[in-house]
């Protein structure tokens, strides 16, 4: 059963007190990610030695013309991978247990944060099995984009659903038909705007921003395929993916807290999220289970997450962006993996524009010095620098509008 220590809280509490505790966000989501870390750490070891025994390795060498790259996987070739079902089954086994099921965004999150795991996952496959390309990227991006129109549709309906049982009763006459008038336990009332179909922009007023109507479907589909296709690319180096997700994680987990508060919303100038305090504890549970794949993964790793782990982290970090209004907030919380997919696509455009000349050395950008000579674990403690650094920028431009 999902849930099952709010609900027991809510039945014993009248007869032991501390149980009270289970009922606040912040509790809920210390005890997510303390589950999800621990549950790593129980998981792991037997699903690497699964691994291990079912030759779910690394392929090797991929030779692209990057010695120093193909010599960094030649090293590394039969290193299990696919330690994406562990994080995936920990991610949501913590978020079932302290998330509400009553709240649609938990289902949503979990479902996407699946679907995308399937689609790394056959992608795992296909390169284990058929050759180290994987699956032909058109093909992959069929079905990428159809998990994203689905995931777009779920939160469409969410949404719609929200404002249909919270507008019609707590609407301020002579303000914008969003707006939403709550009072709280110490009688103090707040009117905010609520987050429906609309996109926010970041450093200006809320008053600016777009309805999207059911062009948000198409939106959410675009941002969580991007934001998968970044932390795939991302996963390349020992913990670089694993602690840059933690970083967004905790960012994204603060963010969704704030906007879940109407107090919070109406001095943040922000749209206010109706259940987005579940969203921060899923956000709990994705750190707590990133923090605990790094226990394996740091190097020398002794497991990758595979396209089964980045691609599912993605998707659930789009989509907890789109869940808390503030999707245009990636692009600082995950800096690293705008810069990551960015090169791949530079590079693209200008071996094709300058005939076959490069602007890298090699992409995605941690190749690039790595064929310069810096070792591994420099470029991913400096990533995760920046990562970090980034992610206190986003959380303060909350305020700057």
């Amino acid at each position: 059963m999902l849930s099952l220590l709010p609900e027991l809280a809510e039945r014993l509490g009248l007869h032991w007190g501390p149980l009270r505790l289970l009922d606040y966000v912040t509790v809920r989501a210390v005890g997510a990610a303390v589950t999800a870390f621990l549950l790593m750490l129980v998981v792991m070891p037997p699903l690497i030695r699964w691994l291990r025994r079912m030759k779910f390795g690394e392929t090797g060498a991929k030779n692209q013309g990057a010695a120093v790259v193909d010599a960094m996987r030649e090293a590394k070739k039969g290193t299990p991978t696919m330690g994406g079902l562990g994080l995936v089954a920990c991610i949501v086994a913590s978020a079932a247990l302290w998330c509400d099921p009553a709240n649609f965004r938990t289902w949503l999150l979990i479902a996407g944060t699946v679907a995308f795991a399937v689609v790394g996952y056959l992608d795992d496959r296909t390169k284990i099995f058929k050759g180290a390309k994987g699956t032909p990227l058109w093909v992959k991006l069929g079905i990428q984009v159809g998990a994203a129109v689905g995931c777009g549709i779920g939160l469409w309906l969410i949404n719609e659903r929200l404002a249909g049982l919270l507008l019609p009763d707590s609407h301020p006459a002579g303000l914008p038909a969003d707006s939403y008038r709550k009072t709280m336990a110490d009688n103090v009332t707040y009117v905010v705007r609520l987050g429906v179909h609309q996109l926010q922009f970041p450093l200006l007023p809320v008053e600016w921003a777009l309805d999207l109507g059911l062009w948000a479907v198409l939106w959410t589909a675009f941002v969580t395929t991007a934001c998968a296709n970044g932390v795939n690319f991302t996963d390349g180096l020992d913990g670089l993916a694993g602690g840059t997700v933690f970083i967004a994680a905790l960012a994204f987990m603060v963010i969704a807290y704030l906007v879940s508060r109407v107090d919070a919303a109406d001095y943040l100038r922000v749209y206010y999220v109706s259940g987005g305090q579940d969203v921060a504890v899923y956000c709990a549970a994705i750190a707590g289970a990133c923090l605990g794949f790094l226990w394996f993964n740091g190097s020398p790793a002794e497991v990758f997450m595979g396209d089964t782990g980045s691609q599912a982290l993605g998707g659930a970090l789009g989509l907890i962006a789109l869940s808390t209004k503030q999707e245009f907030l990636i692009l600082l919380v995950g800096i690293i993996f705008v810069a990551e997919a960015g090169s791949v696509a530079i590079q693209i455009f200008t071996v094709r524009l300058c005939g076959g000349r490069r602007l890298f050395h090699c992409t995605p950008i941690h190749h690039h010095f790595q064929h310069l000579g810096w070792p591994e674990s420099k470029i991913v403690l400096r990533f995760w620098i920046i990562a970090a650094l980034a992610a206190l920028a986003a959380i303060a431009t909350l305020k700057v509008h």
